[in-house]
């Protein structure tokens, strides 16, 4: 499990546990199966994306639950000894169905599937739900991140400001999914096999004597590697100072890799500096921008002409300030030979198993969802191991290019056709 230094089994709601016991009780071990969706798309949203599979191979691998759980459990007074003792050897059995990681999805189709002795089944809810969810969010963010930058490439820089290093990892996984450039996590650089990426704070050029010196120092330890962060004071006089000191270090065969700019008006501030390098000879020099970006602002960056060579995306990123949460729920579907459902005004479910097939050649046309067909071409796929990141990454570049572009649309986007095919 990322980050998590004890057994994942007690990283559940009370209630899994109070009806775990209760099936344990009367003698409850058929096979129940259980899927995951999401209600709704977010405002502006057209597509989901699937994402958060590593993990979840990580946390059923590691699954169960020590001493020192049991003997909290007992400490609450709720659980009888011997619903303990089975936890004490418990040993989970499940098999999975879920979309490939990189798969564009829409609302209400099953993106997992959890079939095993219902008890085992039920325990899985609560933090599978937390795995997919953010790591969806993620994803989907960053894909849209991604296609509105029109290459340009993306750099996640949030780790400081997302709740959390478990999320700051998935929003780094999420990034490198949709095909970021790299992050300036380094736990997640490490960890995901990323590039990390990074320039240098305002208070580096503060505690030089002049900002001229602390782009001259960092210049003479990085190189070509080195950014330099120019709106600390006068972001026009940042600017010819740095070109002045890359004027310098040209002279002794070192290309300086470019300036960040992190405030103030990204738009005429990056026009001025490209024709300022260009006048001086300096057209290597790449302008990297951040500073509350997401993919709205990118977007009118973009549509104004900046001249944007990166873009570092932070807060709005790892926070996904736009949309916190999304309406992620796991449903029992069916409980041996029974096809169940629910009834609830706006909360309806559809009963049994169930397949997706997807329609369309160039362009996708609609999603089908009937009842579970094993010869099927489905979307939902066993799950054991996650697959390789590139793999990934191509599936979800092909999946764009296959969606047509009024769902990609960044606001306001058309509504992709999802039929239900009732047994």
């Amino acid at each position: 499990m990322w980050l998590l230094k004890d057994t994942p089994g007690l990283f559940t709601d009370l209630y899994e546990l109070t009806m775990a016991q209760a099936y344990f009780r009367q003698g409850m071990n058929e096979t129940g199966y259980f899927e995951a969706f999401v209600r709704h798309l977010p405002p502006h949203w057209g597509f989901f994306v699937m994402a958060g599979l590593r993990e979840v191979e990580s946390y059923l691998r590691e699954f169960r639950f020590a001493p020192q759980d049991i003997e909290y459990l007992r400490s609450t007074g709720i659980f009888a000894e011997d619903f303990l003792e089975y936890l004490s050897r418990f040993q989970l059995e499940v098999r999975l169905r879920a979309l490939p990681e990189g798969t564009v999805f829409f609302p209400n189709e099953p993106i997992m599937e959890v079939g095993g002795p219902i008890l085992h089944a039920q325990l899985l809810e609560t933090y599978l739900l937390n795995i997919l969810g953010f790591s969806i969010i993620e994803a989907t963010l960053a894909a849209r991140m991604v296609s509105t930058a029109r290459g340009i490439p993306v750099v996640d820089f949030g780790l400081r400001r997302c709740q959390g290093p478990i999320s700051s990892l998935r929003a780094a996984r999420g990034g490198q999914i949709a095909g970021f450039a790299g992050t300036s996590n380094v736990y997640a650089a490490r960890l995901l096999g990323m590039p990390p990426s990074g320039t240098m704070a305002h208070s580096f050029i503060e505690a030089h004597s002049s900002e001229e010196q602390a782009f001259r120092a960092y210049a003479e330890m990085y190189g070509a590697r080195a950014i330099l962060l120019v709106d600390t004071y006068n972001s026009i006089e940042g600017i010819k100072t740095a070109a002045r000191v890359a004027k310098d270090f040209l002279g002794q065969g070192i290309r300086i890799r470019g300036i960040r700019l992190d405030s103030g008006d990204l738009v005429e501030l990056s026009k001025f500096a490209r024709a300022y390098f260009q006048n001086k000879g300096l057209e290597f020099l790449r302008i990297f921008v951040s500073g509350d970006l997401d993919e709205f602002r990118i977007a009118e960056l973009l549509e104004a002409g900046a001249e944007i060579d990166g873009f570092g995306v932070g807060t709005r990123f790892t926070v996904s300030q736009h949309v916190p949460a999304i309406g992620i729920v796991y449903k029992i579907s069916q409980y041996g030979a029974r096809r169940l459902h629910k009834t609830s005004p706006e909360k309806q479910t559809h009963p049994g198993r169930k397949t997706i097939l997807r329609t369309g050649s160039e362009r996708y046309e609609k999603d089908t969802i009937g009842p579970f067909d094993p010869d099927a071409k489905d979307l939902l796929q066993p799950f054991e191991s996650a697959e390789p990141m590139p793999m990934i990454q191509q599936r979800l570049a092909h999946e764009l290019s296959h969606l047509p572009d009024p769902v990609k649309a960044l606001r306001n986007p058309a509504s992709y056709l999802v039929e239900w095919a009732e047994a």
